[in-house]
């Protein structure tokens, strides 16, 4: 505040009111500069802090339960997916997908954005590889396009386009000479425009590329079918805001429906022709975001949540392990649910060879509601309206680590696999696409969120017994996000999408220096920062 004479010392003389009141000021002057360097100080101890949780340390307590869980021969690996990064959408004889015709069609996705550039994968696939590798990660999935690989031709029928097995035998090729393991999905939701779920001649044609490719690639050890069957057959045949966007009540189980033959199909097709001399694995990769009940105490809210479970989860699951849809499908949706046949349910049975294969990112609360379709209705908010957890960029995923957890011990209690892979997990950071770069790298919302996740990975192994053998991190790259276009970043590698390059951000460098810890952890009985190693 500033300071009149006649308020510091009213009764002396003028001359001797001054020197008071010049001392005064200074007193004041020097409190001031005190207190800035105070503020500074505590504003680099912030930052400090903040930019010492963006990293590995052996002092944290998460950090340590992960790399004392998963040891050095644990599958590291981020992920990425054809249309999302490659680009080259008109290049080298590739069809079209539904995609392309999805979002080359106005008003289906965000800003009218497409896939037709991306990553510029196509091009770039070298470099990319690089920087995976500089990430530490040992593993890597991806999926080819079934449009570049195995096109319809000029005469009406499919047939391999070497252009397009080229760049994958490249991209395969490059991984392997840098000690990456290749986990190839073989459908991850681009569709050759020219056919259709809905149709049962897509079993048939879907069959005849997987064929092809498996015989094609026989270095691939690593096979996923499908990615996500109940994201595409949801979101393209019920709400239609993905390709091919139909909009219906039941069209999307009979999508699902012809997904599980085409599915069981093609891994009794690689047992009997290709696991002899492959010896490979085999799986699908199915998501789903852990269900509470709104009212745990309610019998209701208990059978909404396996209700949840089981049109989600289930749908998939139940007709790979056991031969047939879970109850409480039958039970809604009578004559609507697609039977299978008998013959159908035995080769449904035991339809995977290797993990178990699960994508899994929030969660949620459910409660019964007899009026909706499957009986439930989902909420991200409890009885007192507080939130499940910190909701992330995209308005369906909520930070709840604790679901990962229950997730694991739910499958490996119900189908009870020789191993499980977390084939997809990770987060957009709010608002991170408007963000300057500088901020943006520094992205302690994701890496608290792997941490965390991670930590309670670790609980559900050593609490529980879950045999979970791998985890891949969503995604390598910024990239584009299906409807979301390019306003959501997921990666662990910013893209600039105009210049095309590549910045890592702090969680690829947190995975770096975590995955190094546990590949090359002190020798027995030495003593750590924060524990013992044993």
């Amino acid at each position: 505040k500033a300071l009149r004479a006649q308020d510091v010392a009213p009764n002396l003389p003028t001359p001797a009111r001054s020197i008071a009141t010049s001392h005064a000021e200074s007193m004041v002057m020097v409190s001031e500069r005190l207190f800035a360097l105070a503020v500074s100080w505590l504003a680099v101890q912030a930052r400090a802090a903040e930019n010492e949780g963006l990293k590995f340390s052996p002092s944290n307590e998460e950090d340590t339960r992960i790399v004392k869980t998963f040891g050095k021969d644990f599958l590291w690996g981020s992920a990425t997916a054809a249309y999302q990064v490659e680009g080259a959408w008109n290049e080298g004889g590739r069809q079209k997908s539904i995609w392309d015709v999805f979002s080359q069609t106005s008003g289906r996705t965000y800003h009218n954005e497409t896939g037709n550039v991306a990553d510029d994968f196509y091009h770039r696939y070298a470099d990319d590889i690089q920087t995976l590798k500089s990430h530490g990660f040992n593993a890597f999935r991806y999926s080819i396009s079934w449009s570049r690989i195995f096109p319809l031709g000029a005469g009406g029928q499919r047939a391999a386009n070497p252009v397009g097995v080229e760049f994958y035998k490249n991209v395969t090729r490059n991984l392997l000479e840098n000690g990456i393991t290749p986990i190839l999905t073989l459908f991850h939701w681009d569709l050759p425009e020219d056919l259709d779920w809905l149709d049962p001649k897509v079993v048939t044609e879907y069959f005849k590329y997987v064929d092809f490719v498996f015989e094609t690639f026989p270095e691939v050890k690593h096979w996923t079918t499908f990615n996500e069957p109940w994201t595409f057959c949801s979101q393209g045949y019920e709400s239609g805001t993905s390709a091919p966007g139909r909009v219906a009540s039941y069209e999307k189980f009979s999508c699902g429906h012809h997904v599980l033959l085409a599915h069981s199909q093609a891994v009794e097709l690689y047992r009997e022709k290709y696991l002899a001399k492959n010896q490979g694995t085999i799986g699908i990769v199915l998501n789903y975001d852990w269900t509470f009940p709104l009212n745990a105490s309610d019998p209701l809210d208990l059978k909404a949540v396996q209700c949840s479970t089981d049109f989600a989860l289930g749908w998939w699951a139940d007709p790979v392990h056991f031969g047939d849809y879970p109850a409480c499908m039958k039970e809604r949706l009578g004559d609507h649910l697609p039977k299978f046949t008998e013959q159908e349910k035995a080769l449904l049975k035991g339809s995977v060879i290797g993990p178990y294969l699960m994508n899994t990112y929030g969660a949620r609360y459910t409660t019964w509601d007899p009026s909706q379709l499957e009986g439930h209705r989902p909420s991200f908010t409890d009885l007192s309206g507080n939130l499940i957890g910190p909701q992330a960029d995209s308005p369906w995923l909520h930070v709840v680590p604790v679901g990962i957890r229950k997730h694991l011990e739910y499958v490996n209690q119900r189908y009870k696999p020789d191993g499980i892979i977390v084939t997809e997990n990770g987060c957009d950071v709010p608002n991170e696409d408007s963000m300057p770069l500088e901020q943006a790298l520094k992205d302690s919302f994701r890496v608290n969120f792997f941490r965390s996740y991670l930590a309670e990975a670790a609980k559900a192994v050593r609490k529980s017994g879950v045999p979970l053998k791998g985890y891949i991190a969503w995604s390598l790259l910024d990239n584009f996000e299906w409807s979301d276009g390019y306003a959501k970043r997921f990666g662990l590698t910013y893209v600039n999408y105009t210049t095309q390059q590549r910045y890592p951000k702090a969680s690829a460098n947190w995975f770096r220096d975590m995955i190094a810890a546990g590949r090359f952890p002190p020798a027995h009985g030495a003593e750590h920062p924060s524990t013992v190693w044993v």
